[in-house]
């Protein structure tokens, strides 16, 4: 009963916080990072023990998966040369960082410390991108981050296991270690990509979307166990197959099925990483009471690591800046290089989160019949590395973006309005084209030309706006206003018919789904 209980609890803390985030317009990760924060402080809340499988498999594949689908919109093969370097170079290089510090400073054993870094490599996007979105950012810097994300995690969590297995071995052996790295990565791609090519034809051959759901849950937890069970890395072959899924979306399953699938997942990734940042903060005090140290050392420990790895990307951001004229001759890269404004951002969003999180709560208790040394201290400086670079960060990343000039709102808005007219004109191409076949309506061919001509005039009066050419948006805001006023009777109208019990529900509620359809692109 207690279980139940607890899980009701993290719902209600999950659904409460966020609405505090949405209300004070800020990004949720932070909100519910602070809010896990508190829930470990607070007197006569219960301890939730954890088993540390549980967690790695019911949090990270369907986490990776999700990220790594949605990715696969972007063109990331442009940017796969900074992707790389960043998810990398810059992953060993936080790594190697990381583990110093908390050997030297936190007293950590090299195989601990080890672990510590790979934890505190990987970076989460949650945070940035969605502040990103948000403010407008130029599409090739959200590219970035979300594919380094991806691979980095991957790599990351590859050390990570490497260090596991060294753990139930009681010894480091570099060139060995570094074999075995290569294998669990190599061989996680490779499952992944298997397993998303099966996965693809079997979405293929229905369209029914609870079905779709369940195969896109296959997708996420299948090659992950399959790999995990070969000994290789879960987490690159979750994100194999969520790029490889991903760039095939919409040949896979209909328009309709992926309104249905894509909510759903929204929804499915947003509980799992909030539910992670409070369920560390309900192990806060068991993880503190196992300190071998007092708080005050731990948190200043945990400080020092958060500024090394800062320091870190920075330093790495930096020397990409400097070598770049030396890289372009080097090897030409498809995409212009990253401008300083760029690289700063992309250096102040290395921020941490959930899957940090759920690699720290996966370490082992137990390692080869031996306790997993330093555990409590490990998931505790994870916390603090979470805290240190993602509360700050998210916060005051709209504010630097502004200063550096990035927010490219109206750029987007151009971009969009051009993509869209482009759009329609092809549409109105294929229709003369239609025109001319025989058997062919010339009423249907007229009103669906009207249709898309009033589309294009929407979209010249929005151009014509945006330039300063035309006059305020008062048609527009009055043609909302009625559309609205439409709305609202024709959901009367639909209550009335319920009530009345004259039209079967089904019925109603596809009518009801496509007005909802209609209003959500009001807003």
């Amino acid at each position: 009963m207690q279980d139940v209980e607890i899980i009701i609890g993290l719902l209600a803390g999950v659904a409460l916080l966020g609405a505090i985030a949405e209300r004070a317009g800020l990004p949720y990760p932070p909100v519910l990072v602070l809010g896990g924060l508190l829930l470990g402080v607070i007197p006569g809340l219960p301890v939730v023990r954890l088993q540390p499988h549980l967690v790695l498999f019911g949090f990270l594949p369907p986490l990776v998966y999700a990220a790594a689908f949605k990715a696969a919109s972007f063109d990331l093969r442009a940017q796969a040369a900074q992707i790389l370097t960043l998810s990398t170079g810059l992953v060993a290089l936080t790594v190697a960082v990381a583990a110093v510090v908390g050997h030297l400073v936190a007293d950590l054993p090299w195989v601990a410390a080890v672990t510590l870094g790979a934890l505190a490599a990987p970076t989460d996007p949650v945070s940035a991108s969605s502040v990103m979105r948000a403010v407008g950012t130029p599409e090739r810097i959200l590219a970035i981050l979300e594919g380094e994300s991806l691979v980095n995690d991957g790599t990351g969590l590859a050390i990570f296991q490497v260090a596991v297995l060294a753990a139930a071995g009681g010894d480091i052996s570099a060139v060995h270690d570094v074999f075995k790295f290569l294998v669990i990565s190599v061989g996680g791609v490779t499952i992944g990509l298997a397993g998303g090519w099966l996965l693809v034809r079997l979405r293929r051959l229905q369209d029914e979307p609870s079905l779709e759901i369940i195969l896109s849950l296959l997708a996420a937890f299948g090659p992950y166990t399959a790999a995990s069970a070969a000994g290789c890395s879960g987490v690159l072959a979750a994100v194999a197959t969520g790029v490889y899924a991903g760039r095939r979306a919409e040949d896979m399953s209909s328009a309709e099925t992926r309104l249905r699938v894509e909510p759903f997942w929204d929804a499915l990734t947003f509980v799992l990483e909030s539910v992670l940042f409070l369920l560390i903060g309900l192990q806060l005090r068991s993880i503190v009471a196992g300190l071998s140290s007092n708080l005050g050392r731990g948190v200043a420990e945990g400080a020092v690591i958060v500024v090394a790895v800062i320091a870190a990307r920075a330093l790495w951001m930096f020397a990409l800046g400097a070598l770049r004229p030396i890289l372009r001759k080097l090897a030409p890269a498809r995409a212009d290089p990253l401008s300083s404004p760029e690289l700063t951002v992309l250096g102040f969003s290395g921020m941490r989160g959930a899957l940090s999180l759920a690699g720290a709560l996966s370490i082992p208790i137990i390692a080869a019949h031996h306790l997993f040394p330093a555990r409590d201290e490990v998931i505790f400086l994870v916390y603090v590395v979470v805290i240190g670079t993602l509360v700050a960060p998210s916060l005051c990343l709209e504010s630097l973006m502004q200063r550096l000039g990035l927010v490219g709102g109206e750029e987007l808005r151009r971009e969009e309005i051009g993509a869209r007219t482009q759009i329609i004109h092809a549409g109105l191409t294929r229709l003369e084209e239609l025109e001319e076949e025989p058997g062919v309506s010339e009423e249907a061919v007229s009103r669906l030309r009207d249709v898309l001509e009033l589309r294009l005039q929407r979209l010249d009066a929005r151009a014509q706006r945006q330039h300063g050419d035309g006059h305020p948006g008062d048609i527009d805001a009055a043609v909302n206003r009625l559309r609205r006023e439409v709305i609202i009777e024709q959901r009367r109208t639909i209550a009335e018919l319920r009530s009345e019990r004259r039209v079967p529900a089904q019925v109603l509620a596809d009518i009801q789904r496509d007005i909802d359809l209609e209003e959500a692109r009001l807003h």
